[in-house]
């Protein structure tokens, strides 16, 4: 037998034929599957995103907004870990966050943002816009719609000493915001604090006092920051027990008269 009949014998042997067509096939699929995956896009319109526990005061049109933002990037990219971290990159360039830990795909038109969003805490008038911040102070982004289910009351800090900063996510520059911020963080959870409507800055550069705004509408001299008193100024703890005894004889802070009240006098609040 030559070398040529032994390899002849070989090529026809069923072993090496059977091997022959798996590989042929492992290659045939590799080069159809590759490609196929590379060019996977699926349309914007096929693709449903959701947030993880979206926060509830959250207005219906930013949510869907927003889900835009990721259905078109989802969209641009092929299915993979590439097309989820770019995803998440521009979800957090939105501004409307201070973190996107993951976005990931929950089947193959599905995909979940998992995401912390800045929470609104109060609104500054700036000029002729309102913008919100968060309990720290930084600055949420602007949009032409809304923002906040109109059914949650927000106070409005006013006359403010610094213009908003440049950027969303960015805290707002001033002593007199973050006094305010102090001030919020004491009365945010009282029965009253829907009355107040604003907390007016614009005796802060003068004394360090801030004064209520409610709708009757009233003007309530709060003073001083909390555990920033002056000398013979009334206890951030005294102005609150004054304002729970208004609320609960009268059924408001101010009394439902409109009056300039002032809560700073160690003895008793006066009326003007």
């Amino acid at each position: 037998m030559t070398l040529l009949s032994t390899f002849a014998d070989i090529f026809k042997s069923p072993i090496f034929i059977s091997w022959a067509l798996a590989i042929a096939g492992i290659v045939t699929l590799t080069a159809m599957s590759v490609p196929k995956l590379r060019a996977t896009h699926i349309s914007a319109a096929d693709i449903q995103v959701t947030f993880q526990a979206p926060p509830i005061w959250l207005d219906t049109s930013l949510l869907f907004e927003l889900q835009d933002v990721a259905r078109l990037h989802l969209a641009e990219t092929t299915v993979g870990r590439e097309g989820l971290i770019q995803t998440a990159e521009a979800m957090m360039s939105t501004g409307w966050f201070t973190e996107v830990k993951q976005v990931q795909w929950m089947s193959n038109n599905h995909a979940i943002v998992d995401a912390t969003f800045l929470v609104p805490y109060a609104t500054i008038i700036d000029g002729n816009e309102e913008i919100f911040i968060d309990a720290q102070g930084r600055r949420l982004p602007k949009r032409d719609g809304i923002i906040v289910n109109p059914k949650y009351h927000f106070i409005s800090i006013e006359n403010t000493m610094f213009s908003k900063p440049t950027n969303p996510g960015i805290l707002w520059n001033g002593e007199d915001i973050h006094a305010a911020l102090k001030v919020l963080h004491l009365i945010y959870n009282k029965a009253w604090a829907t009355q107040i409507q604003t907390i007016d800055l614009s005796s802060w550069s003068s004394d360090g006092s801030m004064t209520f705004t409610t709708s009757t509408p009233s003007r309530l001299k709060w003073g001083s920051a909390p555990e920033e008193e002056r000398g013979l100024e009334a206890l951030a703890n005294d102005k609150i027990v004054r304002l729970n005894w208004l609320h609960t004889n009268f059924g408001r802070i101010d009394k439902g008269i409109s009056a300039d009240f002032d809560l700073t006098n160690t003895s008793e609040i006066t009326i003007q």
